[in-house]
């Protein structure tokens, strides 16, 4: 019976046969459910008829391709047909087909030898290198890993002195890369040049420089080695050759992991608030060190996303960025943090730890982390080491980033981890304390909400930004991300004013106290003067019959922006 396979994705390695309909899509009701946020609750539909399987997309968000190019019509699968839903990619399998000779006779079965599989497997020679290395990239999940692990292999491999893969090309040059058997290793400019730009294997003397490339495109980088002596033989350079070959798809496949969550795992801080800049110019130094960084404060004030700002703006940035969320349930965060061996039907799960190998591990929520787990964590961030795929431990390189909703030292937990993550401690304000970061949070996820669907941004009127700004936004800023989504989709395009927001906001930034009622009237008439002088502050300091310094200082005081107009 044909069947999809599915290469990547969340449900990557899974095999679904073919019923005469199928649909494909994120709902539980779907024949082939997927866990992928990019894909549509009933995103593409597959029919079986007479042996030929042909499909459609169902009008999804993102729509769906067969072998890269999107369609917009019902498409017959030939085998070996790439179907791409959301993230997931999916090859088509045709039926098996079976050919009965009778004119051939049976002959008598041989009994089977029985190997094990370690002395089966090459251990000298080029098959050795190819398998060592193949093994070694398989496993790395990032670009700095791919890097790291392709120059130790072609270093043992060939026996060289140094070693290096870089990555490059373009006006910037080759760029970042990794070494092995020397701090740096100075790779010739005419050499890397001559091996990107013509995807050719370059020696020089004793020297050898092979393309990082990818089947189909363009070298990515280049894979460089040296050695006193003897010079590189032909078998070499064509080692080399396809250890350039297999570095290049390791770095396309990594990317391909990554690139689709690209905008999530990467955030952008929003505000402009002086509280929220301060705490900014924090991270940035945080960024340059290497210490550990844990960042506190209250549920929905955005403590991850400044935690990927400081990994993002790091020397790390290009290694992985791996997030363990200490909330969950024992089993499931200490399988997350120090692996788990295979079992039947599940392969093994690497520890987030070694994974975390030349970048960060994110820990969120690192104040509930249970004790055991925190003091055997702890042990392995001082010696450095994380487990091993192969049983023990290993060396890593690894910094540690965690969020917690108050400083460790106060938070009652482990000691000893509290004692591991000494460095930088940051604390990130409640969004009542920044209130004029309010108005700029909404329009930023609003504008977002309103890409998805197609659509203009909404625009605040300046009645609704008061509010706003007024309101105390008890859940942070996560409740104004779900204000703004909703509001974003249902108003795209057009003004949000007080009528749109809910009640509370109506209500809580209604002024109680004398003061708090002179204040709003003051701002607001602030507020009309500068619409109707179309934004010249000179022309509405007349209105109001103040000076313009007194004006300025009253926008401050309100948090008033100047409407854009014709003046200033």
């Amino acid at each position: 019976m044909p069947a999809l396979l599915l290469l990547t994705g969340p449900s990557a390695g899974r095999r679904f046969e073919l019923t005469p309909q199928v649909t494909i899509g994120r709902s539980p009701s779907c024949e082939i459910p997927l866990e992928d946020e990019q894909a549509s609750r009933r995103h593409a539909l597959l029919t079986l008829s007479a042996g030929q399987a042909r499909i459609r997309d169902l009008g999804s968000r993102n729509g769906t391709l067969v072998n890269g190019q999107r369609i917009d019509a019902e498409v017959l699968l030939v085998p070996g047909d790439q179907v791409r839903v959301g993230t997931t990619l999916a090859v088509f399998e045709p039926p098996p087909v079976s050919i009965v000779d009778e004119s051939v006779t049976a002959r008598p079965s041989v009994p089977p030898t029985h190997v094990p599989i370690e002395e089966v497997l090459p251990h000298v020679g080029t098959a050795a290198a190819l398998y060592s290395a193949g093994t070694a990239l398989l496993g790395a999940t990032s670009t700095a890993m791919v890097l790291r692990r392709l120059a130790e292999e072609v270093s043992h491999a060939l026996n060289a002195d140094r070693a290096a893969a870089l990555l490059g090309g373009g006006p910037e040059g080759l760029r970042t890369g990794a070494a092995a058997g020397a701090a740096t290793v100075d790779v010739p400019s005419a050499m890397a040049q001559a091996s990107l730009e013509g995807k050719e294997l370059v020696q020089q003397g004793t020297s050898l420089c092979a393309p990082l490339v990818a089947s189909g495109g363009m070298p990515s980088g280049v894979v460089y080695v040296e050695r006193a002596e003897p010079d590189f033989t032909d078998g070499e350079g064509q080692l080399l050759a396809a250890l350039g070959r297999m570095g290049g798809e390791a770095l396309a496949a990594v990317r391909s992991r990554t690139d689709g969550d690209e905008a999530d795992a990467w955030p952008t801080p929003v505000g402009t608030s002086r509280p929220w800049r301060a705490l900014l110019e924090e991270a940035r130094r945080a960024a340059a060190s290497a210490a550990p960084v844990v960042v506190a404060g209250e549920p929905g004030v955005g403590k991850a996303v400044l935690a990927r700002f400081v990994h993002a703006r790091s020397p790390r940035a290009l290694g992985p960025l791996v997030t363990v969320d200490c909330r969950g349930a024992f089993e499931q965060v200490e399988a997350a943090l120090f692996g788990r061996a295979s079992e039947p039907g599940h392969p093994p799960l690497t520890s987030a730890v070694l994974r975390a190998d030349g970048g960060s591990l994110l820990l969120l929520h690192v104040d509930a982390l249970p004790s055991p787990l925190a003091e055997r964590l702890a042990g392995m961030l001082a010696r450095r080491s994380a487990p091993a795929r192969q049983g023990g431990e290993e060396p890593v390189d690894v910094r540690v980033l965690a969020t917690a909703v108050v400083p460790l030292a106060r938070s009652g937990g482990s000691a000893t981890l509290a004692r591991v993550l000494v460095g930088f401690e940051m604390s990130v304000p409640p969004l009542r304390e920044r209130s004029a970061d309010a108005p700029v949070l909404f329009e930023h996820f609003a504008a977002r909400a309103a890409r998805q669907v197609r659509q203009m941004a909404p625009l605040l009127t300046a009645e609704a930004r008061c509010l706003l700004v007024d309101y105390a936004w008890p859940h942070n800023v996560r409740e104004v991300e779900l204000l703004a989504e909703r509001l974003g989709r249902v108003h795209a395009g057009s003004p949000v004013g007080m009528a749109q927001l809910p009640v509370e906001l109506q209500l809580g930034g209604a002024p109680r106290t004398l003061a708090e009622r002179v204040a709003r009237l003051e701002r607001d008439a602030i507020a009309e003067a500068l619409r109707e002088a179309g934004g010249m502050k000179a022309r509405a300091a007349e209105l109001l019959g103040i000076g313009r310094p007194t004006l300025d200082r009253k926008l401050a005081e309100h948090t008033l922006l100047v409407p854009r107009g014709r003046g200033e």
